[in-house]
């Protein structure tokens, strides 16, 4: 079973920074979760998620877009998923309010994680060794 999943479902996928790679991001997460036999429903909740994700990474941590955004899944215990998220941008810890950055104008604009945080209730921030990389860690279950 695992070689026919690596045959037919990369476990990583790289992506430039960019709203228009959302889609791409959610359907390589969704095909890996179809694999890992995850309900549609069930991949739906996880997709709101990770695009809530992205779109805070993107506008707070890569608002350049030239930035790049990798995401691996790997099978993990009892038929879940450990995903993490992987970016090059600025320090930026969704997790915490006191990392977000103020928008300019004088407005503060606060990510939202609510969804994310409901769908995925095991997530985890840390920056790399090198401190140059952000890293989201999940883990999906049924």
């Amino acid at each position: 079973m695992r070689q026919e999943l690596d045959k037919e479902v990369n476990d990583e996928i790289t992506v430039q920074a960019r709203p228009d790679a959302v889609p791409r991001v959610v359907e390589f997460v969704s095909a890996f979760g179809r694999e890992m036999a995850f309900t549609e429903a069930r991949l739906g909740e996880i997709a709101l998620a990770l695009e809530e994700a992205l779109g805070n990474i993107i506008r707070f941590a890569c608002p350049g877009g030239s930035e790049e955004i990798r995401v691996t899944c790997r099978a993990h215990e009892m038929g879940s998923i450990a995903l993490n998220i992987v970016d090059s941008g600025r320090p930026f810890n969704m997790l915490v309010v006191s990392t977000f950055p103020e928008v300019a104008g004088g407005t503060d604009e606060i990510p939202s994680t609510r969804i994310m945080k409901k769908a995925i209730r095991d997530v985890e921030y840390r920056r790399d060794g090198d401190g140059r990389k952000n890293i989201l860690a999940w883990i999906i279950s049924r």
